[in-house]
């Protein structure tokens, strides 16, 4: 079966991540365009101004496609009420394709002035339940304004559907990753077990579980590298490397000079219910074998010693033992190194793109 998109205007992106900040958010949202881009459905996406920096540099460093249509403008910039972006727009929007927002105070806007849409939902709970969004957001997928639920995990379905949602108009869609920037990285070594290189990328502060990588530094475990903005007032834990940002293009190099993966979660965290972090897939695509925390939303994909360890969240004590056992049995490190890649193609960007757009009927299927 061939894909073609249906002749119509393109489809718009409205969201209000900063092109120049380096977040997980920004990194999401230009991978969602480029994925609808590569399987022919161009996105034209609006974001807030790009301050000091070059939009195509920064598509470049992000390794999407150079030519997408990115549409900077102050409407968007969080100084403003989102009423002069709708009125500036609207026209345009109501032409399109479909519109496309990953935030429940845009889909209200879209609702507002009749523009058929649809809202991917992060996190349920935060920004529809404490935000009061929920009935609103209900409201308008009832009424068919708001086309399509696309919660990223499937304890959001069940929780959109369980509160009222029309279960045929929610789709699951995870995120994904970009398995070209892994193809390159050397396949997991064992060797590296005897004193595993142990690497964080993301924002060094309190409640994201890096005090695992700190008992590991200290136990002498491993080598301890952690990468990222540091929050103010966050001391890193002694006996680990320290590390600013690094641009996005340089993630897949890191993860392949990292012999196991943590991802230690906390069970407080704000989208524990319902998340689907990057950095999952990230590490499913280095082919590395993977510890996490054991939480539901992410036994959605990890099955323990399968394609990972899963360990409760917090217990220091038995993230040394899951890393003691990766140690003495190379066999089950490869394995599950070997199944988490495996698990990583079933979730490339354009992967999720066909499939949302096969449920919303932005393509149609010929011979």
């Amino acid at each position: 079966m061939n894909l073609r998109a249906k002749q119509s205007p393109p489809l718009i992106y409205v969201g209000r991540s900063r092109l120049h900040r380096n977040r997980a958010n920004l990194v999401q949202a230009l991978h969602v365009a480029d994925g609808f881009q590569r399987i022919g459905l161009p996105m034209r996406v609006y974001l807030p101004p790009a301050e000091g920096c070059d939009v195509r540099q920064v598509l470049a460093d992000y390794g999407v496609s150079t030519d997408m249509d990115i549409r900077p403008t102050q409407w968007l910039h969080t100084r403003f009420r989102l009423w002069p972006f709708f009125l500036r727009f609207r026209q345009e929007m109501k032409a399109a394709k479909s519109v496309f927002t990953p935030l429940p105070q845009i889909s209200r806007m879209l609702t507002a002035f009749g523009i058929h849409h649809v809202l991917e939902i992060h996190d349920a709970q935060r920004d529809l339940v404490t935000k009061g969004m929920l009935h609103d957001i209900l409201s308008a997928h009832a009424r068919g304004i708001l086309t399509h639920l696309l919660p990223v995990s499937k304890a959001a379905r069940e929780f959109l559907v369980a509160a009222g949602a029309d279960s045929t108009r929610v789709v699951v869609a995870p995120n994904g990753v970009a398995l070209e920037e892994y193809a390159a990285l050397p396949d997991f070594d064992p060797a590296g077990l005897t004193r595993p290189r142990l690497t964080y990328l993301g924002t060094l502060e309190d409640k994201r579980g890096l005090e695992i990588f700190g008992a590991a530094a200290e136990s002498g475990l491993g080598q301890v590298t952690l990468i990222g903005n540091r929050a103010p007032n966050y001391v890193p834990p002694p006996q680990t490397e320290v590390l600013s940002f690094v641009p996005h293009h340089e993630v897949p190099g890191w993860y392949g000079q990292t012999d196991i993966i943590l991802l230690p979660y906390p069970r407080d965290i704000a989208t524990a219910d319902s998340m689907s972090p990057m950095k999952l897939f990230e590490a499913l695509a280095a082919g590395r074998p993977i510890i996490a925390s054991d939480l539901p939303v992410l036994r959605e994909l990890l099955v323990n010693e399968d394609n990972a360890l899963l360990v409760a969240p917090g217990d220091i004590s038995a993230w040394l033992a899951a890393i003691r056992r990766l140690q003495s049995d190379p066999n089950l490190a490869v394995r599950l190194a070997r199944n988490a890649r495996n698990l990583a193609s079933h979730f490339t960007w354009e992967q999720r793109a066909e499939n949302i757009a096969r449920t919303c009927g932005w393509l149609s299927s010929t011979a």
